[in-house]
Order: C-alpha cells, then sequence, then structure tokens
C-alpha cells in the first residue's frame, strides 16, 4: 500500500514555485507522493443572452478545465514541479475543500501559501489558510514566498501541548544533517512588584528546565540534528515571531487550539497571530490530531503533571 500523500493545494498563483519546491522537498524526506487540489468556487447563476439563465454547471466545468490547465501550467514552469502530479479540481469552498479531501485521503500535510496579509481580511479571518487551518485535521504547511526548497533552522513555539509535542516532531523529521530545532516558550512578562508574584515566577521558571527535557526525550533528536531550548518573555506571537526573525530561523512551527468566534474576530489564537504576521513558512498543527489519537504518545511521560502542577 503506498504511503499517505502529501496534499497541495494551489490556485497556479505565481506562489506556486515556492509551493512547488515546498512539496518536493517533503515528498523526498517523508518518500510520500504528491496530489495536487484546486479549488474552483461555484458559479452562480448567471443571466443570458434573449432571456433565461446559463446553466450553472456548465459554467463550473469550464472553468474547471480552465483552472486545471492553468494549475498544470504552473507546475510545469516550476523549477521543482513535476508533471506526473495528479491534478484534481473540485467546485465547493476552498477551505471546506482542503481540509475534507486532506482528511479523507488522510494526507500527511496540506501544502498552501501563507495566505493574504489585507488589513480587512486580517479582521474578518478570511484568509483560505487560516480558514483551512481552523478546519482542518491534518497539519498544514504554510509556505512563505521565499522558501529556497531546504531547512536548517527551524523555531517550534512550545507551550507543552501534545499539539506543540506534535509540531516539534513534524519538524525534526523536515530537518537536514546539521539542523538546528529551537523549543520556544514564552512566559509571561514579569510586571507586577509583589512579592508573591516573584516567587511564582521563581517556581514557573524552575519548572520549564525538566518540561523540557522531557519533550527532548519523547522527541528523541538523531545525533546529526541540535535541539535548543529557550524561554522568552512577552506575548507569546509576537515574542516567537521576533526570535524566529533574530535567528534567521527558517521554519515556525505551532500548535493550534480551538477558539471561539469572538476570540478569533477580537485577538486570535497564538497560532492564528502567527500565521497573519509571518513572512517565513510556518507549520500549524491542529489539536484535533492528536486529541482523536491516544494523547500520551506524543508526549514524554510525566510532562502532562508537570504541566498541571506548574501551570506552563
Amino acid at each position: 500500500m503506498p504511503p499517505p500523500p502529501i496534499l497541495l493545494a494551489t490556485d497556479g498563483s505565481p506562489e506556486t514555485e515556492a509551493l512547488c519546491a515546498a512539496a518536493h522537498f517533503v515528498a523526498s524526506r517523508w518518500n510520500a507522493p504528491v496530489e495536487v487540489l484546486a479549488v474552483c468556487e461555484p458559479t452562480p447563476l448567471a443571466p443570458a443572452v434573449g432571456g433565461g439563465v446559463v446553466s450553472a454547471p456548465e459554467i463550473d466545468a469550464i472553468r474547471q478545465q480552465t483552472k486545471r490547465e492553468d494549475v498544470r501550467r504552473a507546475i510545469a514552469l516550476s523549477v521543482r514541479g513535476d508533471a506526473s502530479w495528479p491534478i484534481d479540481v473540485p467546485i465547493g469552498t476552498p477551505s471546506d475543500m482542503v481540509a475534507r479531501t486532506a482528511c479523507e485521503r488522510d494526507a500527511q500535510l496540506v501544502i498552501m501559501g501563507i495566505g493574504r496579509h489585507n488589513p480587512l481580511d486580517r479582521l474578518l479571518g478570511t484568509e483560505t489558510t487560516l480558514a483551512t487551518i481552523r478546519k482542518s485535521c491534518t497539519p498544514i504547511l504554510a509556505v512563505g514566498s521565499t522558501f529556497a526548497g531546504q531547512l536548517q533552522h527551524a523555531v517550534v513555539g512550545m507551550d507543552f501541548s501534545t499539539a506543540s509535542v506534535h509540531a516539534a516532531q513534524l519538524v525534526l523529521s523536515l530537518l537536514g544533517t546539521g539542523g538546528t530545532l529551537t523549543l520556544v516558550h514564552v512566559r509571561p512578562a514579569l510586571d507586577h512588584p509583589r512579592a508573591d508574584w516573584a516567587a511564582w515566577d521563581q517556581s514557573y521558571g524552575a519548572s520549564l528546565t525538566p518540561l523540557f527535557a522531557d519533550v527532548v526525550a519523547a522527541l528523541q533528536p538523531p545525533s546529526q540534528l541540535s535541539v535548543h531550548t529557550v524561554s522568552v518573555r512577552g506575548d507569546p506571537a509576537p515574542a516567537l515571531l521576533a526570535y524566529a526573525q533574530q535567528h534567521h530561523a527558517d521554519l515556525i512551527g505551532v500548535g493550534t487550539q480551538r477558539t471561539g468566534i469572538l476570540d478569533r474576530l477580537l485577538v486570535g489564537s497564538v497560532a492564528t497571530r502567527v500565521l497573519r504576521n509571518a513572512r517565513i513558512t510556518t507549520l500549524a498543527v491542529p489539536a484535533t490530531i492528536v486529541a482523536s489519537e491516544n494523547a500520551e504518545v506524543d508526549v514524554a511521560p510525566g510532562i502532562r503533571a508537570k504541566i498541571g502542577k506548574h501551570g506552563a
């Protein structure tokens, strides 16, 4: 039985070059096939010349064929594209179809563009990549336009949740010989003068060393890769992005958490805010992946107990 595929979601736009490079890279690292998905949104009924309406299915069929040709041409022109990759062009809402198709095909990973950064998009949360992440049961690699087809330094936001540990595992599998993985935990800023707060903060800091040690033990990194652990202070998303930028990381990895509609509109999860502001390739691992499995599989023994004790 062939391994589950890597699903490349594209519409044939110029960013297809970077997406093909990412797909080729991941497929070679995981020895997995690549399948391409290009979604057409349904066409509303249109008035026809002389009265009546033009059949939407007929229009959709033409649009599907046009999009398939556009995507095939874009892949053929890409340096790392492969003309043998199968292309499927379903009709539907892009985020729904990508998330659903990845789940139905048991895809290992979805590769998409990092998304637009229009202020209105950020307010309404309508970017296709972000919308897909919220619905997905599959890890999503949001590829930046500067992706060069290799990874040497990756940063993973580590809150010691199962999703963040799973993100670190996936990132580790993508790093090449001599690569570096940095696990970054963002701890609260120390902005309260009371002695009891200082004591709590000291206890919090002391809890990080064994937590990090357990995560590294769970990852079992190969000898040719380096794993570093760092804690910084601040607001999680900006602090994580700043660290990645300052240390010239090629990729950021985050685990996602399900949040309510009000939270998405006003603030959003750490993963959402990272995606909205990142300019480098970002891996998002939905919490639903590990929630549906044995939650202890991806976490070293004792991590959960320590998190519960120290509130990390």
